[in-house]
């Protein structure tokens, strides 16, 4: 029986073909991956995706970037809901591993598969790195340069609490690890474990 074609409106085909996309590259990696691939998981016909996307490298980046805007905008929204430095530090780490565990695939394509590039020594301008690393490191810089740490001690701190988050997230988007807490809400037992020291002083506000 020949695959029942789906209809979609001009906007939705290309939200499909992105999301369809991720999902694809993440179970099978990049290098099996095909706007025909593509076309055939959404059920539309292989010529369909040319509407939107001259060709695979152009589908990849859009699917990049939908992934990379969806966190910017989630980790600005918490900004925008907390100014106290030490419960935003905990709700942007609620943000930052709630965001993948919703969305496993987004996690395994964006840190594995995309070309995303994140200057951890901060040698470039901003405009130029990760947004979604800018925005955070912001966020920290602002409370440790009001504390008199020095540049170098500034970075440190932002890359250690970044991999910690990081690493917590990456545990919990694995098929292959169990775990019967809620990952998004031990998050913050996990960071007062942790006890980052600038944190005593954090009760101010930004």
């Amino acid at each position: 029986m020949p695959q029942q074609r789906q209809t979609y409106h001009h906007k939705d085909l290309r939200n499909a073909l992105i999301e369809t996309g991720i999902k694809l590259v993440s179970a099978e990696g990049i290098n099996a991956f095909s706007l025909r691939k593509v076309a055939a998981a959404c059920g539309v016909s292989h010529a369909a995706p040319y509407s939107h996307f001259q060709n695979k490298e152009e589908l990849l980046e859009a699917m990049q970037l939908f992934i990379t805007d969806r966190f910017s905008e989630q980790l600005e929204n918490t900004i925008q809901k907390n100014n106290n430095v030490a419960e935003l530090l905990k709700d942007m780490g609620i943000t930052y591993v709630s965001f993948f565990v919703e969305n496993p695939a987004y996690f395994q394509f964006l840190y594995s598969q995309s070309n995303i590039k994140i200057d951890l020594s901060l040698s470039i301008p901003d405009g130029q790195n990760y947004k979604p690393y800018i925005i955070y490191k912001n966020v920290v810089r602002r409370l440790l340069e009001r504390m008199h740490y020095s540049e170098e001690k500034q970075n440190d701190i932002i890359i250690t609490i970044w991999a910690f988050i990081h690493g917590v997230t990456s545990l919990a988007t694995m098929n292959n690890v169990s775990y019967n807490d809620d990952w998004r809400q031990k998050v913050i037992d996990f960071m007062e474990v942790f006890q980052l020291s600038f944190l005593d002083h954090a009760g101010e506000k930004i």
